[in-house]
């Protein structure tokens, strides 16, 4: 790659401290299409015997493409797109894309002509989607950590997500009306066991937030965080209730509201008793967006809450997932306070793999990676729950997951010895997403689990339609066959 081109990609992601000015036209609703990043060795989209071969493969050099991979994806997903949306200028890729709340809209409404004329384009946050279904709230209060002595900070556990939908894959949900329950149940009638695969260029994202508001300050000037431990020992507390942020006790980081630049700080205090230089980020450390007058209007969290000027978004995690093969690929993304050393379910073999042209606050983000559900990598039909498990989650989404939320684990199988993952920090994704689906029958229950081995033919797909991957698909469907079986009900 040339020096200028290298140059280019660079400043571009210094960028992505993204600040608000006065917007431009507003971009089309489906927003950008994914950039291919002049990386080496990246390409968008890969062919699936490529990627396959990696996975099958299996050795530290092919494990090195995989990371080097879904590192591509995550520098393209951060490019300033060069668009305006919600009032935010040069907004990064992913963020103009459009949202599940859009897509449902438009299907209830028609085209996307109709909800463009309803008003303008606005972010509507909320609850983590996959927690809520299970009675966990992301946003509401919460236990706090103890504090060290009066006064001391106290960690803000609040977090909210949206999913976003590239181009394709967007055009994909509306066209064939895949947000709608009578496409999915002229499938099942068809006796179809799955909806239409995605075109191989489809990219689905679930970001995630963190607020930052006046009343949450400490001192009037530092935001305060809960440090990821990195994976812990599962005990019977976390089988009984998962291991969220509240449970973390690892210490606190904090972010200098006064620092919209970067910071030297690599660290974290352990005993919560207040900003250090070692445990304090500026705002350039993360992926965010400050508000202003013009367009706090347009960022809606979903409650009574009014974001105002001043208030900031913090990118704190990001699933990601692209069509390039049949099972997709899965890697998510956190922030981590020393990308260079980051702690379980990511490695410093993951973060060796960060390609150079990365640059800027997405890259103080760790990765963890899923192409795979067990290693040796299985067929998508006729496999076995056998070999080691692929662990693979996002600590801001996964790790709250206590046994109770799985209906269904299975072992994995390794000679004489056997693991059964039952929590939310022993999931892959891949697996979890491989159970999306849709039931039509009373002994139909899709359902979360953690990691094993399931081929697409399986038993546990009887009486459903499986919805590629895509639990998005199969919540909106199943909320609308809820309201429908509630009505007749009446």
């Amino acid at each position: 790659m040339s020096k200028n081109c290298t140059q280019k990609v660079s400043l571009a992601l210094l960028a992505l401290a993204l600040s608000v000015g006065t917007a431009k036209a507003e971009t089309s609703i489906w927003g950008a299409d994914l950039p291919v990043p002049a990386i080496p060795g990246y390409t968008f989209p890969e062919s699936e015997s490529t990627l396959l071969g990696w996975v099958n493969g299996n050795s530290a050099a092919d494990m090195a493409n995989v990371y080097l991979h879904g590192w591509g994806l995550w520098t393209a997903l951060n490019t300033p797109s060069g668009q305006s949306v919600y009032g935010i200028a040069n907004a990064p890729v992913y963020l103009t894309w459009v949202t599940r709340q859009e897509l449902v809209a438009m299907a209830q409404l028609g085209s996307a002509a109709k909800l463009k004329s309803v008003g303008p384009r606005k972010l509507r946050m909320g609850e983590v989607t996959q927690l809520s279904k299970f009675g966990i709230h992301s946003m509401q209060a919460k236990p706090k950590l103890k504090a060290a002595k009066a006064g001391a900070p106290s960690p803000d556990f609040d977090t909210m997500e949206t999913v976003t939908y590239d181009p394709v894959s967007g055009h994909t949900i509306q066209d064939r009306g895949y947000f709608k329950l009578s496409t999915i149940k002229a499938v099942y009638d068809a006796k179809q066991p799955e909806i239409e695969a995605f075109p191989v260029n489809s990219v689905v994202v679930k970001p995630v937030y963190k607020v930052i508001t006046k009343d949450k300050l400490y001192q009037n000037r530092y935001y305060v965080m809960a440090a990821w431990p990195g994976t812990p020992d599962v005990t019977p507390a976390i089988q009984a209730n998962g291991f969220p942020e509240q449970s973390w006790n690892a210490g606190c980081v904090y972010v200098d509201t006064q620092n919209s630049g970067t910071s030297q700080a690599s660290g974290v205090d352990a005993s919560c008793s207040g900003p250090t230089a070692a445990s304090t980020y500026g705002l350039g450390d993360f992926v965010n967006f400050k508000l202003n007058a013009e367009n706090a209007a347009l960022f809606d969290l979903g409650n009574k809450q009014k974001l105002v000027a001043g208030d900031t978004l913090l990118l704190m995690a990001m699933h990601v997932s692209s069509r390039e093969m049949t099972e997709w690929t899965w890697q998510t993304f956190f922030w981590t306070p020393n990308p260079k050393a980051p702690p379980l379910p990511s490695s410093t073999a993951i973060a060796a793999a960060m390609p150079s042209q990365l640059t800027g606050p997405a890259a103080h983000y760790a990765g963890s990676f899923a192409y795979s559900m067990v290693t040796p990598n299985q067929p998508i039909n006729g496999g076995q729950s056998v070999g080691q498990p692929v662990v693979g989650y996002n600590p801001y989404l996964e790790s709250g997951f206590p046994a109770s939320t799985f209906g269904i684990t299975r072992p994995i199988v390794d000679g004489a010895n056997s693991w059964t993952g039952t929590v939310g920090v022993q999931t892959n994704c891949m697996t979890c997403h491989a159970l999306a689906a849709v039931a039509f029958t009373s002994t139909a229950n899709p359902t979360y689990g953690t990691d094993f081995y399931i081929g697409r033919d399986d038993p546990y797909f009887n009486g459903t339609v499986q919805t590629e991957f895509l639990w998005s698909i199969a919540d909106v469907v199943a909320t609308q066959q809820s309201k429908a079986n509630k009505a007749k009900s009446k």
